[in-house]
């Protein structure tokens, strides 16, 4: 499964957010059991500062051990003061 993140942010928060995104969210999600991948993209196709974070994570098990982790709640708290709209998605493959 894929945890998928959209947030947009203004110009002068732009490489708060990228040093977050790539720094200590990545951190805390590598660390945990069960994900094996992290990505951060750009959106160049916007108009607007967007960044996509991607996160496969093996299994609902383990996705839902992490969501209650108080350090995740930490960080979650920490991006929506950087952003000025998120929103997340989890996925499943289908194919």
């Amino acid at each position: 499964m894929v945890y998928h993140i959209m947030c947009e942010c203004s110009a002068d928060q732009e490489k708060a957010l990228d040093d977050f995104l790539t720094g200590k969210m990545k951190k805390f999600w590598l660390s945990n059991p069960g994900v094996s991948r992290y990505h951060v993209y750009g959106d160049h196709l916007a108009n607007k500062l967007e960044r996509i974070v991607t996160i496969e994570v093996g299994d609902f098990g383990n996705f839902d051990k992490i969501l209650d982790l108080s350090e995740r709640k930490e960080l979650r708290n920490e991006l929506m003061g950087l952003s000025s709209h998120v929103q997340s998605r989890v996925l499943q493959m289908i194919e």
